[in-house]
């Protein structure tokens, strides 16, 4: 198989355009401490947070195989075509546990660096092995949540013993945030295929199920609970703000706020269409997408005016890279294999 192949298939194997979110929680959980990170200890990070990604995404695509092979939009996953063996992929998910500790520790990771990393990764394991088939979907939610900011946590940890406010805000940010999307986006969004195998997630503890047409039925409570988690996310990501935690002068903070509501704005014109009434599957998958760009963007706007431009560069490219187009990767990809098949 040629370099670019295989390079395409590891894309489609450890779901790159996922690496966003994990990559930078945390450079996130650094810059809680600090405005400024060594060069090593970015690329360490940003490995820990590889591994991690790898771990959570891969273990999931295992436990989920039977129910990947009825789904549509995994057609391309090596897994599911067979290409890669769930044997293969157990062997490639265990080896990101000793690869995430070694470079945490040569990050300058310590004791609580580990135990975040161990406790993110054991909760990550279990919402991939029993979150869908929990009595209490939303716990499982609130579970995979705690997991997640275990992982922005590492990265204070590798500078800190002892977590800052803002640290505390924005780990429950990602805590919250994950119930919101495991609870509501993806719940609604793989509704159908979920119920034919006897999944129970939050949406269907709250009421949704398959209408007419191809179209979801939406309770209001199911309603009332994503309003309730966004209006939580909402301020605890102005929080930090309106105490002002990056010392931002007037030009700045100001700036910061505007970006912040127009952002924040359309998370919840997003959110509105995908809650709305008679939305087809096609139409909630396009609106989880487009969510999911603007309220990680959130995030990364609340730092802009306060991190050293090689950190915020490093931040900047993790978030943005991996949701570039496939094309766009694709295209890549065969230059770094010209490149290689040339020397």
């Amino acid at each position: 198989m040629k370099l670019r192949s295989r390079l395409r298939l590891f894309y489609q194997f450890v779901r790159f355009p996922a690496f966003a979110f994990s990559a930078m929680l945390p450079l996130l959980g650094a810059a809680t401490i600090s405005p400024t990170l060594a060069g090593r200890q970015i690329i360490g990070l940003i490995g820990v947070a590889f591994a991690f990604h790898n771990f959570g995404y891969v273990l999931n695509d295992i436990r989920d195989l039977p129910i990947d092979r009825s789904q549509p939009s995994r057609t391309e996953s090596p897994l599911v075509q067979g290409i890669i063996r769930p044997g293969q992929a157990l062997f490639f998910v265990l080896l990101q546990l000793p690869l995430a500790f070694a470079l945490t520790w040569w990050s300058g990771g310590g004791r609580l660096a580990y135990l975040c990393l161990g406790l993110g990764f054991v909760l990550s394991a279990f919402y991939d092995l029993w979150g869908k088939r929990l009595p209490f979907p939303p716990l499982a939610d609130l579970l995979q949540g705690f997991g997640w900011a275990a992982l922005l946590l590492v990265g204070s940890a590798v500078l800190t013993n002892q977590f800052t406010h803002l640290t505390i805000a924005l780990a429950m940010f990602i805590v919250f945030y994950i119930v919101l999307i495991n609870g509501v986006h993806g719940s609604v969004r793989d509704l159908a295929n979920d119920m034919k195998f006897g999944l129970y997630t939050t949406a269907m503890l709250l009421g949704a199920r398959p209408g007419d047409d191809a179209q979801l039925i939406i309770p209001k409570r199911l309603i009332i609970y994503a309003y309730t988690l966004q209006v939580l996310l909402l301020a605890l990501l102005f929080l930090p703000l309106m105490r002002n935690d990056f010392g931002y002068e007037l030009a700045a903070w100001n700036i910061t706020l505007a970006l912040l509501i127009i952002f924040s704005f359309q998370c919840w014109r997003w959110l509105g269409i995908i809650l709305g009434a008679g939305k087809s599957h096609s139409e909630i998958n396009r609106a989880v997408q487009f969510y999911l760009v603007f309220s990680v963007s959130t995030l990364v706007i609340l730092f802009v005016f306060y991190l050293h431009p090689l950190f915020l560069s490093a931040l900047l490219l993790v978030t943005l890279g991996p949701l570039l187009p496939t094309q766009w990767w694709s295209q890549r990809i065969g230059r770094l294999a010209a490149f290689f098949n040339g020397r």
